[in-house]
C-alpha cells in the first residue's frame, strides 16, 4: 500500500501579504476572472439565509472575517457561481481562494447574478423597513415598485441612481437617502485578506487543512479532495466529480461519503478509521490513480447491481455492498458467469438478512478477505460471511416507508411486476417513477386509499402502488378495465371487486395475501437459499500433473 507518512511541513518562503479589498474591488476581480475557486475547495454549503445574514453584516458594518488567497498561475476556464458564469482567461497572478469560498460565492450571487430571479440567493432591500429579504411578492412590488430594490443594482453607483430615477424613488427623500447609504455601505465595505505566494502547492494544502480543521469541520471526503484534488492535471479531480459523472449511468446520485469509503478500500485503508481520522496522504501520482480507480470500480459495481435487479441507488437497501462490490470488481473486472451468479445471491441474501447493515466487525473482516489474485475464493469468502439462517421475507402487513430497507425490498418486488400506467397501459420505467430533488431521490409509491381509516393495513405495502402520483388515485384505479394493468400492480380480480364494492379492508387483505406470495417467490428466486454455492466446475478441477 503506497501511503506515505505525513512529512514535516515546510515554512512559507515569505510571510503572507496583508491586503484590504473593498467589496466593489473584490467583485471586480471576480468578474475579471482573477479570483478562482480551486476544485479541491469544499462544495457550497451555505443556504440563502446565510447569504442574507452576510449582506446584512456588510450593511451594519459587522466584521465578516479574513479571506486567504494563493496567488499563482491559472489556465483559461469557466467559473460558475450560481447563475453567474464567468469566462476567465489565463493569467499569472490569479487569486485562488484558500479560505473564504462561501463568502465570495454568496457575495457574487447576491450582487452580480445575471439572472437574479432564478438564483436562490437573490435578495432585495426594503427601503421602508431597512431589511433584506428574498424576492417579495410580484403583486406587492407592482403596487409599490420603488420600495424594494434588487441587490444586483447597488454595486455600481451610476446603475443604482438610474434605478432610483426609473422607479421614482428619487422623489421620496427617505428612500433615496437609504438607497444611497445602502450602496455606499456595500460597495465600500472593507474585507481583510492574506495573499500567499509560494511555488510549493503542498504548503498551501497544509495551510488549507489547518484552517478547516480549526473551524467548521469538513467531511472526510472533502478534506481528502483538499489534500489531493488537482487543478486540472487529471480527470476526475475530486470525489464530487466522480459522483456527478456516475449520474450518466442513470442509477441516481451516490453520496460522496460512500465513494470516499470505496477509494479508501482500494488503497487498503480501513474505511471506518479513514472516515473519522485525518485522511491519508498520498503522492500526487498515486492520488490521481486513486481517483481513476474509484471511478472505474464504482461504475462496474453499479452495472452489476443494476443487472442484479436493483435499478436505482435509492432502492439499494444498504449502501455497504457498493463499496465491497467496487473493491471486488477493481481486482476482478470480468468475473466468470458462476461468480456473477453467486455475487447476486450474496447481494440479495445480505439485504434480506440485514447482514449488509452498517460496518460491523464481521463486515470489516469480509472486506479485507477479498483476494486480489483469486476471484472465486473472494466470492466464497463473501458468501461465508453471511448468516446462513434463512430469514422470512419482508412482512407485507408492516408499515411501509421507502427510506427503510425492508420497504425498499418490497418496492423492488413491486417493480418486478413491470407496473403499467393506469391511464394508457404503457410500462413505467424506474427512471420515470423517480422524483428527482436536490436533497433526495425518491421512488413514487403513493397510497391508494387514505390512511386515516384506522386499520394498520392502510399503512402497509398493500395500500401502495408504484406509479406517478395522481389525484383521486382510488377512482383512477377503479376506472381501469385492462386486467393486465391490474396484474402489473399485484391486484387480483377479487381485490378489484372488493375495491369497486367499497370494501376497502377486503381489498387490502386480498392484495396483502397476494403480495405476500409474490414477495416470497421473488426473494427466493434471487437469494437461492437452498441451492449449492459451489464455485465454478473449472475451479474444482485438480491438475494431476501439477
Amino acid at each position: 500500500m503506497a501511503v506515505s507518512k505525513k512529512p514535516t511541513p515546510e515554512a512559507l518562503e515569505r510571510p503572507p501579504e496583508t491586503r484590504i479589498f473593498k467589496v466593489e474591488d473584490l467583485l471586480f476581480e471576480v468578474r475579471q476572472g482573477r479570483v478562482r475557486i480551486p476544485p479541491f475547495q469544499r462544495a457550497l454549503r451555505w443556504k440563502p439565509a446565510d447569504a442574507l445574514q452576510l449582506i446584512d453584516s456588510l450593511y451594519r458594518s459587522y466584521p465578516i472575517g479574513t479571506l486567504l488567497f494563493w496567488e499563482a498561475e491559472a489556465e483559461p476556464g469557466e467559473e460558475q457561481l450560481g447563475t453567474l458564469r464567468i469566462q476567465a482567461g489565463g493569467r499569472p497572478d490569479a487569486l485562488w481562494v484558500v479560505d473564504g469560498q462561501q463568502r465570495i460565492v454568496a457575495l457574487s450571487r447576491v450582487l452580480l447574478s445575471a439572472l437574479p430571479e432564478n438564483d436562490q440567493f437573490s435578495l432585495y432591500f426594503d427601503l421602508d423597513n431597512e431589511k433584506f429579504s428574498p424576492p417579495p411578492n410580484p403583486a406587492g412590488r407592482k403596487r409599490d415598485p420603488a420600495r424594494w430594490i434588487p441587490m444586483t443594482e447597488v454595486l455600481d453607483a451610476e446603475r443604482l441612481m438610474h434605478w432610483l430615477l426609473d422607479h421614482s424613488a428619487s422623489d421620496q427623500r427617505t428612500r433615496l437617502e437609504r438607497a444611497i447609504q445602502l450602496g455606499r455601505r456595500i460597495r465600500e465595505f472593507e474585507i481583510p485578506a492574506c495573499l500567499i505566494r509560494t511555488r510549493n502547492e503542498q504548503v498551501l494544502r497544509e495551510v488549507f487543512e489547518r484552517i478547516n480543521f480549526s473551524g467548521k469541520r469538513l467531511e472526510a471526503s472533502e478534506i481528502f479532495d483538499a489534500l489531493h484534488g488537482s487543478r486540472g492535471a487529471h480527470w476526475p479531480t475530486t470525489i464530487a466529480e466522480i459522483a456527478n459523472d456516475l449520474e450518466a449511468l442513470h442509477f441516481g446520485h451516490i453520496e460522496e461519503s460512500v465513494l470516499y469509503q470505496l477509494l479508501l478500500a482500494l488503497q487498503g485503508i480501513d474505511a471506518a478509521k479513514g472516515s473519522s481520522n485525518t485522511p491519508p496522504r498520498l503522492s500526487g501520482e498515486i492520488a490521481a490513480s486513486a481517483y481513476r480507480e474509484t471511478a472505474r470500480a464504482a461504475a462496474d459495481a453499479i452495472h452489476f447491481i443494476k443487472d442484479a435487479g436493483i435499478p436505482r441507488y435509492e432502492l439499494l437497501p444498504y449502501k455497504r455492498p457498493l463499496v465491497i462490490l467496487g473493491k471486488f470488481f477493481h481486482y476482478h473486472p470480468t468475473p466468470n458467469p458462476r461468480s456473477r451468479q453467486l455475487l447476486v445471491r450474496w447481494l440479495w441474501r445480505g439485504a434480506l438478512s440485514g447482514a449488509h447493515r452498517g460496518y460491523t466487525a464481521a463486515a470489516r473482516v469480509t472486506h479485507g478477505r477479498i483476494d486480489p489474485l483469486n476471484e472465486e475464493r473472494s466470492v466464497q469468502c463473501l458468501l461465508e460471511s453471511l448468516n446462513h439462517q434463512i430469514p422470512a421475507p419482508p412482512d407485507v402487513t408492516l408499515e411501509f416507508n421507502i427510506r427503510w430497507a425492508n420497504s425498499k425490498l418490497q418496492a423492488l418486488a413491486l417493480l418486478a411486476l413491470a407496473p403499467r400506467d393506469l391511464k394508457n397501459g404503457k410500462p413505467l420505467s424506474p427512471n420515470t417513477l423517480t422524483i428527482l430533488r436536490p436533497s433526495s431521490n425518491n421512488l413514487q409509491v403513493p397510497r391508494i386509499l387514505p390512511s386515516e381509516e384506522g386499520s394498520p393495513l392502510f399503512f402497509c405495502a398493500a395500500n401502495r402502488i408504484i406509479h406517478p402520483a395522481l389525484r383521486r388515485l382510488r377512482e383512477q384505479l377503479i376506472a381501469v378495465t385492462d386486467p393486465a394493468i391490474f396484474r402489473s400492480h399485484g391486484i387480483t380480480k377479487e381485490a378489484v371487486s372488493s375495491l369497486r364494492a367499497g370494501d376497502t379492508l377486503g381489498f387490502l387483505r386480498q392484495r396483502a395475501e397476494h403480495l405476500a406470495a409474490h414477495f416470497e417467490k421473488f426473494f427466493a428466486e434471487r437469494a437461492r437459499w437452498e441451492e449449492s454455492d459451489r464455485p465454478s466446475l473449472a475451479s474444482l478441477i485438480v491438475d494431476e500433473e501439477g
